[in-house]
């Protein structure tokens, strides 16, 4: 199996779960609190390694008890810290994250540290590009550190899966081209492109240098570009969605593997929407992420059969 790269924030979740969003002044009462590890780049390396996939996790945590505390669940996730700094320049990132009754969420991030994340930390361990096959990436990080991961990867012949998201800064049309695969959701893309419909704003993706375009929608699966159609992806059913936190990071970890199994886009998309299907069944973000075995991989012959609606 290959390795993958992945390059994103390190985070301390703490997730509230509530009735409802609240409003302006008012006085609510939480139903229940958690605190998980959290940022695409620890989830994306927890899902891949559940997905018996080797990761190698790059980033940065404070000197400070949410550093230690996301590090030591890392190693119980058997995801090794050996590449993640421990540094005293600011502290760990922190997200607190409202999930309603229904599943959605709203996330106040605190990026701290995960945004002094500078080229020259990449550029020490630049050999590790010389290992591996992958690099996921996120824009959690300052752009300028995100084009070296990218040109690295593309010297070393990585295949590059970038999700564009949080959409902090733009990223200029010269990065796309070294983008293999561009993984955002619908919002992103319409921030990105300036583009309502999603088949113009994938057009547009492609244009700027993108290899290939998938977009995650959620309960509707997904959709990727092939020539000048988009082609829906359905999700898979699941009984009752209780935490979609992390969902999106889980796709991107399960599509990736799914291209390694199959090499087709189709089939990287099927699995990536099962597996994510799991994810949003269970409350907290990695933590809730299947381990291969307990997937029910038998649903993706009941779907390509027509059995499965």
């Amino acid at each position: 199996m290959s390795t993958v790269i992945v390059v994103g924030a390190i985070n301390l979740d703490c997730l509230v779960y509530i009735p409802g969003f609240p409003n302006k002044g008012d006085n609510m009462r939480a139903k229940d609190l958690r605190f998980s590890l959290g940022g695409r780049g620890a989830n994306q390396a927890v899902a891949l390694t559940n997905l018996t996939v080797a990761a190698l996790l790059l980033g940065k945590v404070g000197n400070d008890f949410a550093g230690d505390y996301v590090l030591s669940i890392l190693r119980n996730s058997k995801i090794s810290t050996e590449y993640i700094l421990k540094s005293n320049s600011s502290k760990t990132g922190i997200c607190s994250i409202l999930v309603s009754a229904d599943g959605e969420n709203t996330i106040l991030g605190f990026p701290a540290i995960n945004r002094m994340v500078q080229p020259d930390f990449l550029s020490r361990l630049e050999y590790l590009f010389a290992r591996a096959q992958w690099l996921s990436i996120s824009l959690e990080y300052p752009l300028d550190t995100v084009e070296l991961a990218l040109k690295l990867a593309k010297k070393y012949k990585l295949k590059t899966v970038l999700d564009p998201s949080p959409l902090i800064e733009i990223p200029e049309h010269a990065l796309w081209t070294m983008v293999d695969y561009v993984l955002p959701n619908k919002k992103e893309v319409e921030i990105l492109t300036g583009e309502k419909e999603l088949l113009q704003g994938a057009t547009v993706l492609k244009d700027w240098g993108a290899r290939e375009v998938i977009i995650k929608q959620g309960a509707q699966g997904c959709s990727f570009l092939e020539r000048d159609n988009l082609i829906n992806v359905p999700a898979f059913p699941v009984k009752t969605v209780i935490d979609t936190t992390g969902a999106g990071d889980l796709f991107n970890a399960a599509f990736i593997y799914g291209l390694m199994e199959s090499d087709s886009i189709l089939k990287a998309a099927q699995i990536a929407n099962l597996v994510a299907s799991y994810s949003v069944q269970k409350p907290g973000t990695s933590e809730s992420f299947p381990r291969r075995r307990e997937i029910d991989w038998e649903q993706l012959e009941k779907r390509k059969r027509g059995l499965l609606f």
